[in-house]
């Protein structure tokens, strides 16, 4: 357990995190904190894995030791360890990191990151950031920095809906609006981490990165495959360094590969399906061959990490920030 310090909350009180595999060691445990009540509460049914399988990965799947398991003939390895760090007040969670270490990359992944409503401000999120990023270097000394998915903003878009606010001076946005405001916020949010994007060198934006489908029914062997392709999502993916590592020193392309690899096999279909080999061979092949046409796409673009956020889009944040009109993220 470590304790946050600092004062957050209306009411000041002490703050403290707590991590599975150290603190939280049984389900009952992990269950009693409520945090996955607050998992609900901050993502939509969308982006959620059942919470049965979270409870199984964090607890039983993927706990650092080795997995083999079998598809079509091929044998199959991988090594996870997934961690969640929840933040408590009062023992109850206001605030929760869901990590995973592929051995293979020596790369954590960040699968989630949220704070109760109720507590947003005054820089907990930051500073709770900040903890599990030290916590995690302690847990695993290979790693060399954490990658996460972020969904692409369209710039154009933005100043549309920037320019209008500001013209008309109204404060309510359509669901649409939302959308497109937040996802420039959260990559803005990122870069202020100390994130950078992998981008194409040439072309000066960000690369692209096709997720496979995570609807339910991909996952169904009953269920046809042939319509798959309307549950994928375009991402860009970012990578912050471990404390230590320059830049400098690591290959962006040969980074990207692994970090597309880590992402959507290794972590991805590699956990999904090892619960069922044999009815979700369908899913491997298909996952695979779309992480594969990925790479192949961008195996001959000069890679290369670049600030989150470009002059023009530090100008939209700032257009956006005086509006001054409360959308958290």
């Amino acid at each position: 357990m470590r304790i946050l310090h600092g004062s957050y909350g209306d009411e000041p009180q002490p703050l403290d995190i707590v991590v599975t595999g150290q603190d939280v060691l049984d389900e009952a445990s992990f269950r009693s904190t409520g945090v996955l009540e607050l998992y609900e509460r901050l993502f939509p049914a969308i982006e959620r894995d059942s919470p049965d399988d979270i409870v199984r990965w964090l607890l039983s799947d993927d706990v650092g030791e080795p997995r083999h398991f079998s598809v079509g003939g091929q044998q199959i390895s991988y090594r996870l360890d997934s961690r969640c760090f929840i933040l408590r007040a009062g023992r109850r969670a206001i605030g929760l990191g869901f990590f995973t270490y592929d051995h293979a990359s020596d790369l954590i992944f960040c699968n989630h990151v949220g704070i109760d409503k109720a507590w947003r401000g005054r820089g907990l999120a930051r500073a709770f950031y900040r903890e599990m990023v030290a916590m995690l270097d302690a847990l695993f000394p290979r790693n060399i920095g954490v990658v996460l998915e972020v969904e692409p903003f369209d710039r154009d878009r933005l100043e549309a809906i920037i320019a209008d606010l500001e013209r008309t001076g109204r404060r309510q946005l359509a669901a649409d609006e939302q959308d497109a405001v937040l996802r420039l916020l959260r990559v803005g949010w990122y870069d202020k981490l100390g994130y950078a994007v992998f981008s194409d060198a040439r072309a000066m934006r960000p690369l692209a990165c096709r997720s496979p489908s995570l609807d339910p029914s991909c996952l169904d062997p009953c269920l046809p495959s042939s319509d798959w392709s309307a549950g994928e999502e375009d991402y860009w993916l970012m990578w912050q360094p471990r404390t230590g590592v320059l830049q400098a020193e690591v290959r962006a392309d040969q980074l990207w590969q692994n970090a597309v690899a880590a992402i959507y096999v290794e972590i991805l279909a590699k956990s999904l399906v090892d619960d069922d080999p044999h009815g979700r061979r369908d899913y491997w092949d298909y996952a695979t061959a779309l992480v594969a046409r990925t790479m192949q796409q961008t195996a001959t673009i000069d890679v290369r990490l670049a600030r989150c956020l470009a002059d023009e889009d530090s100008t939209l944040l700032s257009r956006w920030r005086r509006l001054a009109i409360d959308l958290p993220i």
